[in-house]
């Protein structure tokens, strides 16, 4: 039996009137390929008070450092982060755990029942969008250097290989690889998202590249939140450029609630800690 906590608020107001359950598996193509077209980016949607999310925690993290499949993950916690909270938001995220792989195009709601099995889920997931032909080539070269004082200066530059004009936008995101957040079981999430360095359009010719420079301060106001107590061996700059072309998809459904979003296709990602 799945076990389903409802919370009272209204999801568009505040997202931790998310559903907590154990798993509900969204049908996705069936061909996977090990072959890899550009680097998965994943976003996972949670809570630190989802009883079931610990299992989904636990496996999309040792998915990620076996280093055996070419993918990258942010975790959004979003009944404590404002920032966390807006984009899961975007996804209209109603049932956690969630995790969207390349910006939604495929999802997994809940975890199957062990770490094991929710594992070979994510793995599955992984691969099948790993197989997909994004719009363009991407390459994407991160710079990230630690200044002190909780600010760090980041460099991403973005070159579009393909033969075609690419437009869609470029998120880097800035998280705590041992996260100031505990899940349910009291155990620190991985990866936690905390701000933006970058969240911007991108436009870029055939052949062409574009550089995003900033020098990111945790100790001023992101959202309503800090985070001067950062610390340098402790962050991950994690970058997605996502195509502007819009697909509807349909996630978590129930009798009470179904899920409808946009999703825009992460066409790449990349993933680099502090210098």
């Amino acid at each position: 039996m799945k076990k389903i906590i409802l919370f009272l608020s209204i999801m568009l107001l505040v997202l931790s009137s998310s559903i907590s359950i154990t798993g509900t598996k969204i049908e996705t193509p069936s061909s996977i390929s090990a072959d890899f077209t550009h680097t998965v980016f994943a976003e996972y949607a949670t809570t630190t008070w989802c009883p079931n999310c610990p299992t989904a925690a636990e496996a999309i993290n040792e998915v990620y450092e076996s280093d055996e499949y070419q993918f990258n993950y942010v975790t959004l916690v979003s009944d404590v982060n404002p920032n966390a909270q807006e984009r899961s938001r975007n996804y209209f995220t109603i049932a956690i755990p969630t995790i969207y792989f390349d910006g939604g195009n495929t999802l997994f709601v809940g975890n199957a029942g062990s770490i094991p099995a929710t594992k070979s889920e994510y793995i599955q997931q992984i691969e099948e969008n790993g197989a997909r032909t994004p719009k363009s080539s991407l390459v994407i070269e991160s710079s990230a250097t630690w200044l002190g004082n909780a600010k760090i200066d980041i460099s991403i530059t973005i070159t579009n290989e393909g033969n075609s004009i690419y437009f869609g936008k470029v998120r880097t995101y800035v998280s705590e690889i041992e996260s100031r957040w505990l899940d349910y079981d009291g155990n620190p999430y991985h990866n936690a998202f905390l701000a933006y360095a970058f969240n911007e359009i991108l436009f870029l010719s055939p052949g062409s590249s574009k550089t995003f420079t900033t020098t990111w301060d945790g100790t001023v106001n992101h959202n309503g939140i800090t985070f001067g107590d950062i610390t340098e061996d402790n962050i991950l700059i994690s970058t997605a450029v996502f195509n502007w072309i819009p697909h509807l998809r349909v996630g978590y459904e129930s009798s009470q609630y179904t899920q409808r979003y946009l999703s825009f296709f992460a066409d790449q990602s990349d993933a680099i800690t502090l210098e």
